[in-house]
């Protein structure tokens, strides 16, 4: 029983995990941001890209009245990215407004475990997956996206730490440590997040079932 619940739970929130904002509010914009950059308009493209993110946001948040976090998190890379070209083409000052561009999405995911639902809990609250009301009552529902929040927190400020430490002198491989940061750790991330709250309710389900009922 216990199996089925679980799994049920996995399909669901994998079913109605928000991949469209994420399509539109991060990935289509680090798309247009990266074909301008290789193309030479690095400002003209991350002003578009920018703009995009601002129409996604406020038009997800009149019609679902509902924050697309993917969007903000997408503005602050190109942001960081537009900073790296004003600045020039020093590999070490790349090292750094990377490693900027770590420590203030880790930061935003460690502060909002200070708040009600952390970070990761809004993602899944706004998914609408059929999680089972005895796991959405009781206290290791939050406790699972509190965990995810904060691997996520200290996954990306471990990153800024060794981006600040690492002491490279070539623009090709800082671009490169660029790449493999950005799309194999994001999606490492996504997999953990989806993979880790069915399997922690599934090995607390007992204690869910007797005296895991939420104070709020």
């Amino acid at each position: 029983m216990t199996d089925k619940k679980s799994g049920s739970t996995w399909k669901s929130f994998k079913e109605n995990f928000p991949w469209k904002d994420m399509f539109f509010g991060f990935l289509i914009p680090k798309v247009f941001f990266l074909y301008g950059a290789r193309r030479g308009m690095p400002f003209l493209w991350g002003g578009i890209a920018i703009a995009w993110c601002v129409a996604v946001f406020y038009l997800h948040q009149v019609r679902a009245h509902k924050v697309n976090f993917f969007a903000v998190f997408a503005v602050i890379m190109i942001m960081a990215r537009i900073i790296v070209v004003i600045v020039g083409k020093d590999p070490r000052m790349y090292l750094y407004v990377l490693a900027l561009d770590n420590l203030i999405v880790g930061v935003i995911f460690m502060a909002s475990l200070l708040l009600k639902r952390s970070l990761m809990q809004l993602f899944a609250d706004s998914a609408s997956a059929q999680i089972p009301r005895e796991i959405l009552d009781s206290v290791y529902y939050a406790k699972a996206w509190r965990i995810v929040t904060f691997v996520w927190a200290i996954i990306f400020l471990l990153f800024a730490l060794a981006l600040v430490l690492l002491k490279a002198c070539n623009l090709r491989i800082v671009g490169l440590i660029d790449m493999l940061a950005s799309w194999p750790l994001m999606v490492v991330l996504f997999i953990f997040t989806l993979k880790f709250p069915a399997w922690y309710w599934k090995n607390n389900y007992v204690k869910i079932k007797t005296n895991g009922k939420s104070n709020n």
